[in-house]
């Protein structure tokens, strides 16, 4: 029973989410800018500073190196970063197996995904004061860098996902725990939004057969955000966000809900795609000092709405709906890739993810 169930899941989501555009982008990659994209993530995985702490020291015994403590995770200025940095070179190499930094991105990932490395991982997150230590964000990047490596036929891959596993599961459980206490999503444009890793959580479950979280994950957005309208686009973006809270959700509402069913929730949840209305996710964000870590995000924003915009469009039935919002996603793929390589290191520590996840969706 268990795995029928699981099979309707995997047959709903595949059927809700084509992976074909009746209108493909005119902007895209090609290896020569899948190599340029990836050199920033090469050049920051085992970059140990610039760092910032993202738990607290509950004792002196704790304020010693970073790259001690999570020694798997510890460049890209942040683990979360770290974390996706390491997923965008095994979706490099996936893509473009002959890749000129092949060969770097191998010994780089047999190095941090040791079995040695990740059990210290594991012990870091099992103490009590980890708990929510990168909360769902970084947890949700960790779970698609396991999901693409069990779908990669290579031999030291499926070795790297059986070190990465235990911590994978632990955070799966704690996800489902998690939920059960949450009240309501969280909506923020920023690392803390509900329905970002929600997406990304519901790619690993499908892929690794994690049918407890994937059936969390449906029953709370359902509960949720099932009943939601008129998303305040207008109100898009605060000057730091680095998602859309408006499209993250509705790209998630795409993978849950069959055509009709998504049609008619996505008409009241954005009821009017008309310059007037939709201005703001229209253009692409202006972004005054691309090096500013914050103000930064917006350049990251560009392409979360490419994705997203291609995901929702894939869903409508309107035709002038979805060539709106494919001709709005390819404005954003090209201004964002256009920029990312002014935004120093504040921005280059994470931006190829995000260019890479939206090119190579």
């Amino acid at each position: 029973m268990r795995q029928i169930l699981l099979l309707i899941c995997v047959l709903l989501i595949s059927c809700n989410n084509p992976q074909k555009q009746e209108n493909p982008p005119t902007f895209n990659i090609n290896e020569e800018k899948a190599s340029k994209l990836i050199s920033l993530s090469i050049n920051c995985v085992d970059k140990k500073f610039p760092y910032k702490i993202g738990y607290r020291f509950i004792d002196k015994d704790w304020v010693r190196p970073h790259y001690e403590i999570t020694p798997s995770f510890y460049g890209c200025w942040d683990w979360h970063s770290a974390v996706h940095g390491h997923w965008a070179m095994v979706k490099i190499v996936k893509e473009f197996p002959n890749i000129p930094e092949k060969e770097i991105i191998l010994k780089k990932l047999k190095k941090n995904l040791s079995q040695e490395n990740l059990r210290k991982e594991l012990e870091f997150f099992q103490n009590e004061f980890a708990k929510s230590f990168e909360r769902t964000y970084g947890w949700a990047w960790l779970m698609k860098l396991y999901s693409e490596l069990i779908s990669w036929d290579n031999p030291d891959s499926k070795k790297w996902a059986k070190n990465l596993q235990p911590l994978v599961q632990l955070l799966s459980e704690r996800t489902i725990l998690f939920l059960d206490k949450l009240s309501t999503p969280l909506r923020p444009g920023t690392h803390a939004n509900t329905a970002f890793s929600f997406s990304l959580m519901i790619e690993y479950a499908v892929e690794s057969d994690d049918i407890n979280l994937l059936n969390k994950i449906k029953d709370y957005s359902l509960k949720n955000f099932l009943n939601d309208h008129d998303c305040p686009v207008k109100y898009e973006p605060s000057g730091t966000d680095f998602l859309s809270p408006c499209l993250a959700e509705a790209a998630l509402m795409s993978y849950l809900l069959e055509e009709k069913k998504f049609n008619k929730w996505f008409k009241k949840f954005i009821p009017s795609l008309k310059e007037s209305e939709f201005k703001s996710i229209i253009n692409p964000p202006v972004v005054l000092d691309p090096e500013d870590p914050g103000i930064g995000h917006l350049i990251g924003l560009m392409f979360h709405r490419a994705w997203t915009l291609k995901e929702v469009a894939n869903k409508l039935t309107k035709e002038s709906d979805r060539n709106l919002l494919l001709a709005i996603s390819d404005s954003h793929s090209k201004k964002g890739f256009d920029i990312m390589f002014d935004s120093g290191y504040g921005g280059e520590h994470w931006l190829a993810t995000f260019a890479i996840y939206n090119f190579l969706r």
